[in-house]
């Protein structure tokens, strides 16, 4: 009867817990300074972009074994030079030249600048 009595007091404790800590947590985004609904939507569309972008991506070969791995890449990039005519070095080094850095641009611009 003892147990009984317990839990009928304990009825609906889950409820007030619950309202309580919803409460703190709605009071926290609300009060304060800055917009933190919206950088909170914000961070989770980012998360959302990120997680669709990476479901997105194509998974890798498997294959345990590396020679074979290594031989199929070797005919991929044979059949591409076979096609376009152009080695994957070559094609790479087209699409990102190389980028100057701040010592070269300065040396450019000395020797632009001075006569001598």
């Amino acid at each position: 009867m003892k147990s009984h009595k317990k839990m009928i007091s304990q009825v609906g404790q889950g409820m007030v817990e619950y309202v309580i800590v919803l409460s703190f947590f709605v009071m926290a985004l609300t009060v304060g300074g800055g917009d933190r609904i919206l950088d909170m939507l914000g961070v989770l569309n980012d998360n959302h972009q990120g997680y669709a972008y990476s479901a997105s991506l194509s998974t890798l070969p498997e294959n345990d074994n590396i020679g074979v791995l290594s031989a199929e890449l070797t005919r991929l990039d044979n059949r591409l030079t076979e096609i376009t005519g152009i080695s994957p070095d070559q094609l790479i080094s087209d699409a990102f030249p190389k980028i100057p850095s701040v010592k070269d641009i300065v040396k450019e611009a000395a020797r632009e600048a001075l006569p001598f």
